[in-house]
């Protein structure tokens, strides 16, 4: 592959993002963003300062299984980028791409689901909120290679294996999420789009124990909350939300797939005609 080549697939590994913003295209019917002065800003250490405190006991089961891998990829004339990925035993993973340097850069999150190819058992495709699969390949002893959509060595690229790490990274986030918002009863539940996955909406304790982290969960709940009263047309009624939060491991009934809780940290919008269609990406 020539430079210009490496160069473009290094970006496209690297283009790790949340959820992307909704297209022009896309409904806004019904829609209610968040109030003015509320407006979610880009403030990592508010969001730092607003992680929940984690259950050791509910982690361990929850994460039962999950791989992390993680080091660093770099070019010539490119900024070199740590990429940690931790895939799922339930087929999900989570990616988290960010500067090596200090101040290099906010960490950018890509989430999605992830398979074996079917022309190689030692292939791993992901497929997240990119414009196209990202894929990988298991090397001895136990690390990802970094490949081209062909599965060759991607030229003018160092560093394409990530190690496997010594224990699990959950990535919880903060991560930005497109999913479809309802009540189930007494129960807020939130479906994504890019996994599909079904979170129970968690209040959250920040386990910095600051007030106003405290104050910024609650507000965020409220304001999700608040949307989906003024677009939904019944209580029960699903409106597509996009949010910013953690995930965190929950302790679930025996047999139930829910591992996992959503702890919403900030709210973007809510549309009632929008569809996950409309911001996922299809699958090439």
């Amino acid at each position: 592959m020539p430079f210009r080549g490496a160069i473009a697939v290094m970006a496209l590994l690297v283009a790790a993002q949340a959820c992307a913003p909704l297209p022009a295209g896309a409904p806004q019917q019904g829609g209610v963003g968040a109030a003015a002065g509320s407006t979610p800003a880009a403030d990592a250490s508010a969001w730092a300062a607003a992680t929940p405190r984690i259950d050791a006991a509910a982690a361990a089961v929850a994460y039962s299984g999950a791989r992390t891998y993680s080091g660093v990829l770099s070019c010539a004339g490119c900024t070199p980028r740590r990429l940690t990925l931790t895939i799922f035993a339930d087929g999900t993973f989570r990616l988290r791409e960010g500067g090596v340097a200090d101040g290099v850069g906010a960490p950018r999150y890509d989430i999605g689901r992830w398979s074996t190819s079917r022309e190689s058992a030692d292939m791993i495709v992901l497929q997240g909120d990119t414009q196209g699969a990202r894929l990988f390949r298991r090397v001895l002893p136990d690390g990802l290679a970094a490949v081209d959509n062909d599965g060759r060595e991607i030229r003018g690229l160092d560093g394409t294996t990530l190690p496997r790490a010594p224990g699990v990274d959950p990535l919880a986030g903060p991560l930005r999420l497109v999913g479809s918002y309802r009540r189930e009863g007494e129960e807020a539940v939130f479906v994504e789009c890019l996994t599909g996955r079904r979170l129970s909406l968690a209040a959250g304790t920040p386990a910095s124990g600051a007030p106003r982290a405290a104050q910024m969960l609650a507000d965020a709940r409220s304001a999700l909350d608040a949307a989906h009263r003024a677009v939904s047309l019944a209580p029960g009624d699903p409106v597509l939300a996009v949010v910013r939060g953690y995930l965190v491991p929950r302790v679930a009934p025996p047999g139930s797939p829910e591992k996992e809780a959503l702890v919403v940290v900030a709210f973007e919008r809510a549309m009632r005609d929008g569809r996950c269609e409309d911001v996922v990406p299809r699958k090439p």
